[in-house]
């Protein structure tokens, strides 16, 4: 695995490469405490040698840097300008693409905004397509107005037994699959630099007037590269019917693993590559 410097008009991005392939994808992670390398090293390592691919760690998350004022609707497009400097800078002119729930937001943007740069489009347990937030104003007012997020960040940090419920309630299906090693990385994570600042600048992009933002279930249909949407049938987070209704809106495929919470990259590497394989294999 090759970790690469990507300087951006955004501050630098820490960018890991796997393989030399023919076939280029890249792999945007999700928010919280999330990086690359938590969310997509098994992914990486499940593709075949037919692959080149290349995750980043997102502006604000891991050994990317992590500038001020990121918070507000100008979020996603900051995010996806990025990633297209950093595609520039790595000679990518097309490639498919992923994202893992505000990743798949991102790639979603970067799509709409890009569209001749994307091969295929594989939105992952996505942002971006749920119309309501829960609770409403009452989470609009949670998010804007406090900053419990911080508090819960550092929570999860010191208690081994709190990543663990937070892993089953929202992230991973199999139990059996919540082992000591990945307690470790989900709590190191927590601890790592700005880790729960990039979740609330997230959260503050994310809700507003008591609905989500972005929502581009009606702009999806305009797309004309191979769309397929993954989730996990158990995701608390992005409920499968909401996948199912973009998914019938905008006319494109989606591929439901059964048994799978929030994290189904996480939780069924090998499942997920099989997916996009399916789809690449026929371009």
């Amino acid at each position: 695995m090759d970790r690469l410097e990507v300087k951006t008009s955004f501050g630098s991005l820490c960018v890991y490469k796997r393989g030399e392939g023919e076939r280029k994808i890249v792999l945007l992670h999700g928010s919280g405490c999330d990086n690359a390398m938590l969310s997509w090293r098994e992914v990486m390592e499940c593709f075949s040698d037919e692959y080149t691919v290349y995750a980043p760690d997102l502006l604000g998350y891991g050994r990317s840097a992590k500038p001020e004022n990121m918070a507000g609707k100008h979020f996603y497009d900051i995010h996806s300008s990025a990633v297209k400097e950093m595609a520039d800078k790595l000679g990518l002119d097309c490639f498919a693409l992923a994202g893992l729930s505000m990743g798949g937001a991102i790639a979603m943007s970067f799509a709409l905004k890009y569209p001749q740069r994307v091969t295929a489009l594989f939105p992952v347990d996505t942002w971006g397509i749920s119309e309501k937030v829960p609770l409403g104003k009452l989470s609009e007012w949670y998010i804007h107005k406090t900053d419990f997020t911080l508090k819960q960040f550092g929570l999860i940090a010191k208690s081994r037994f709190l990543a663990k419920w937070f892993a089953g309630y929202s992230l991973i299906g199999d139990r059996k699959k919540i082992t000591q090693e990945l307690i470790g990385e989900i709590t190191e994570a927590c601890l790592s630099d700005g880790a729960g600042k990039a979740m609330l600048d997230y959260q503050r992009s994310s809700v507003f007037d008591g609905k989500t933002f972005p929502y581009y279930v009606n702009e999806l249909s305009q797309l004309k590269m191979p769309v397929m949407f993954i989730t996990g049938d158990k995701d608390p987070l992005v409920p499968v019917t909401d996948v199912q209704y973009a998914a019938e809106k905008a006319g494109v495929r989606i591929c439901i693993l059964k048994g799978c919470r929030h994290w189904s990259v996480k939780e069924c590497p090998e499942r997920f590559c099989e997916a996009v394989d399916g789809v690449l294999s026929g371009l």
